[in-house]
This record gives structure tokens, sequence and C-alpha cells, in this order.
């Protein structure tokens, strides 16, 4: 996954993927606030990148098309540090089932989770978080893949979309229908409340690189009007995710 100045939600997205995965790697920008330690507190790998200080949506993609090569793994999941691919009917049923099918790359159903509480407890972040709001546009993305057929990958900026290439020499397109059985991609964008998001988006749109600029991408409006533009679109299609 990769991570920037993630320590609030670290601890939950990696107690979360120690439930299923094998090895966990986190790319971190230059954090500055302990996320090293508490990946490595956590089992994780780390691997340190020259951010620049800055969120560069090119360098984010390159990390994510390339450091997966070479896995022997049965499946690669390129997670950002507050995405959480989760499985409504368990990790090794839907996993077992993907394989079986034969399925290259697995496409969810993404939500928007949202908690006006951050959760300080140890457990599950969705545990406490068991509200949000679907939006397959911007938030299924393709991210979970088994190197064991695909050859290479070649995502959009944002991960929001991918190409591929099979180990067979195939073209695999960007999925567009729901795998089955079903996972969930949960993003916690909106957990803290409307000050704290205005403050991060503050804190990101500031290191958005000149490259991100130019080409618009990110959120580039005021920081305050964003968070709450996003939680009333969550609020008005509000729904329980997590049973």
């Amino acid at each position: 996954m990769l991570c920037y100045n993630e320590a609030r939600i670290l601890p939950f997205s990696l107690r979360h993927y120690a439930t299923f995965c094998s090895r966990m790697v986190v790319h971190d920008m230059g954090s500055t606030d302990g996320c090293q330690e508490i990946a490595r507190r956590f089992g994780a790998e780390v691997i340190q990148h020259d951010g620049k200080g800055e969120f560069n949506d090119m360098q984010n993609k390159r990390i994510k098309e390339t450091s997966w090569i070479g896995s022997k793994s049965d499946w690669v999941i390129q997670a950002d540090a507050d995405e959480l691919i989760y499985f409504p009917m368990g990790a090794e049923f839907c996993l077992s089932s993907y394989q079986r099918q034969a399925l290259p790359i697995v496409k969810p159903y993404g939500f928007e989770m949202i908690e006006d509480v951050f959760p300080t407890d140890e457990g599950q972040i969705y545990d406490y978080v068991k509200n949000g709001a679907r939006d397959d546009r911007w938030y299924a993305k393709p991210i979970l893949f088994s190197p064991k057929l695909v050859k290479s990958v070649e995502f959009s900026t944002g991960s929001h979309t991918v190409e591929a290439v099979l180990n067979s020499g195939r073209k695999a397109p960007n999925p567009t229908a729901p795998s089955s059985p079903s996972c969930y991609l949960l993003h916690f964008h909106h957990i803290g409340g409307v000050d704290y998001i205005t403050q991060r988006y503050d804190e990101n749109q500031k290191r958005q690189s000149a490259m991100n600029k130019k080409m618009g991408w990110g959120n580039q409006e005021d920081p305050r009007k964003h968070a709450m533009d996003k939680r009333n679109a969550i609020m008005a299609k509000l729904e329980r995710v997590i049973a």
C-alpha cells in the first residue's frame, strides 16, 4: 500500500490485511508521523520512496504498476493506506472462487465510509464504522489481481481503471461488471468529522505536484467546500454497508 502521514488509519488497515495476507509491503512516500514504525510493528515491510514532499500521481502510478512484478503470490492488492478490500463472504471463500474462475482482475463494489468520531479502540475499523455510500464510478477500483495470470498492468491516475496484459499475451480490458462472489473496496476518507477532513484536504492540496496541478488531478477547490460537498453526497446515499 501507498502511504503518506496515515498514522491514524494505518493500524486499522494493516490489522485488516493481516487477517488474510501473507505479506504486507508499505511504500512510504516520506511520512513524518511515524508510519514506518507502525508498519514494522504490524509485521509489514517498508520501502521508502523520495516523494519530494509532493503528491505526484505519476509516481504513485508507477509504483503500483511495477512494485508487484516478480511476485509468486496468488493475489496482489495495490491499495492506498485508507482503502480496504473487504469480503462479505470471507476472504478464503471469495479468493478461492476467483481462482477457480481464472479471474485475472477482480472488480469490487466501491463504498465511501463515513463516521464523525475516529475509532481509538484496537479492533477492525469496520466494527465501528459500518455506514457509507456506494460509488462504483470512482471507488470500485480494480486493485486486486492475480500475478499468476497477469504479466503487466497500466492504471489510470488514481487507479480508477486498469488495463492488463496477461501471461498468455492476451490483453484484458478494464473490468466493468462486479466480480462474483462480491467484494467491496471500502474507502475511509471521511472518518473523523468535517474539520478533520477539511484539514486533510488542505494538507493534500498543498502537496499537489506541478504535474497534478497542470493536469487537474485531485481536488483543487476550497478544502472545506469540498469536504462539505462530499459529506452531503455521502449522506444523500447513506446505507448500512457492514452487517
